[in-house]
């Protein structure tokens, strides 16, 4: 039977001191020999999603330069307005903007010009008004007739009975009174054109109210504005 309390002979036996010390140089040791662990695998998800990161950049940045590339491609031409150059810059009035346009030229022509309406009609007449600067700074008016005829000989009869002094013409529209310029009653006082496109005849007349001491001079000039404003029938005759 056991005794109470117990004597020193009866407790567990110790290892001395100089055993434990060996004890514990060969666990030194033995941990200093093992191999060092592997190092941890590397995710494929990190590469993976770097990867995924660098295809939506460059997917980003190329949706970023279609939208701020032009709508055309570089090479077509943009269409661009287009203005027919001359000598003189002509401008419409506000009172006269549009052009007027009428069938009945007889009604709107003079002398042995308007007899030859009555005999051989046209087909339209459409007249439109216009300013331009001289070099010295003076004002011309210039009215622009485009007459139609059903045919380019009936056009070619009618450009040269305009041509000859005292054979009347087409009205300028300063006189068929559709607008007031004093103290001009008419534009026949300055300077006339005219030029034949198949049916079309283009008859123009312009003057100033500032005249030189020169007659003829004056009548020069605005002959060579109404020359140049001619051009200006392209964009309303037809």
């Amino acid at each position: 039977m056991p005794r109470f309390p117990p004597r020193p002979t009866d407790t567990a036996p110790l290892y001395p001191a100089d055993e434990l010390v060996k004890l514990q140089s060969i666990m030194d040791n033995r941990q200093g020999q093992l191999p060092a662990p592997p190092p941890p695998p590397q995710r494929k998800s990190t590469w993976v999603g770097k990867a995924l990161a660098l295809v939506g950049v460059a997917v980003v940045s190329g949706f970023v330069w279609w939208v701020l590339q032009p709508s055309d491609p570089i090479d077509r031409q943009v269409a661009q307005p287009q203005k027919t150059a001359g000598e003189f810059e002509f401008t419409t009035v506000p009172e006269l903007p549009e052009p007027v346009k009428d069938s009945d030229c007889a009604a709107h022509a003079t002398s042995q010009t308007q007899a030859f309406f009555k005999t051989t009609p046209c087909l339209q007449l459409t007249r439109a008004f216009y300013t331009a600067k001289l070099p010295n700074g003076s004002t011309v008016y210039s009215s622009v007739s485009v007459v139609k005829m059903k045919t380019a000989d009936e056009a070619r009869q009618l450009r040269e009975l305009t041509q000859k002094d005292g054979t009347g013409n087409v009205k300028d529209l300063v006189l068929d009174k559709a607008i007031s310029v004093p103290p001009l009653t008419t534009l026949a006082n300055g300077g006339y054109a005219s030029e034949q496109r198949d049916q079309l005849v283009v008859i123009v007349e312009s003057d100033s109210p500032t005249r030189g001491a020169d007659a003829l001079a004056h009548n020069k000039e605005m002959k060579r504005v109404s020359a140049d404003a001619i051009r200006l029938a392209s964009s309303f005759g037809g």
